[in-house]
């Protein structure tokens, strides 16, 4: 079970957005005490694109990048991200907020034919 802070993170929200969403109803989570919950196939059933796997689970619980995340990283526009994302990159869609994941972003880049070092997001 993870915590609101942390699901903030991955989405790259604040965790009063994530806690109203809990309230809501947008994301199940379970109550302990004071504290909300939540394990990480609720978390992945509020992004829209495909359910993680077995082999692909711990790439799925890294944090999320917005299209301004990959720009800077890159050093390229959000115009260009934009495109990409229009060309077929891969996006998880967070309540509206498109975020990428950046292991998905890494194999679409190298697919197109563009190298990256290692693990460029962090």
């Amino acid at each position: 079970m993870i915590s609101v802070e942390r699901v903030a993170r991955h989405f790259g929200l604040k965790p009063d957005t994530v806690r109203r969403k809990i309230k809501t109803g947008a994301i199940d989570a379970v109550r302990i005490g004071q504290n909300f919950r939540l394990a990480w196939p609720d978390v992945w059933a509020c992004e829209e694109g495909p359910m993680p796997k077995r082999a692909r689970i711990t790439r799925y619980q890294d944090d999320l990048l917005s299209k301004k995340d990959i720009a800077a990283a890159l050093s390229v526009s959000v115009r260009t991200v934009e495109r990409w994302i229009e060309n077929g990159m891969p996006t998880r869609n967070v309540f509206g907020a498109v975020r990428c994941n950046p292991h998905d972003v890494t194999d679409w880049l190298k697919l197109q034919g563009i190298d990256l070092p290692g693990e460029w997001w962090t």
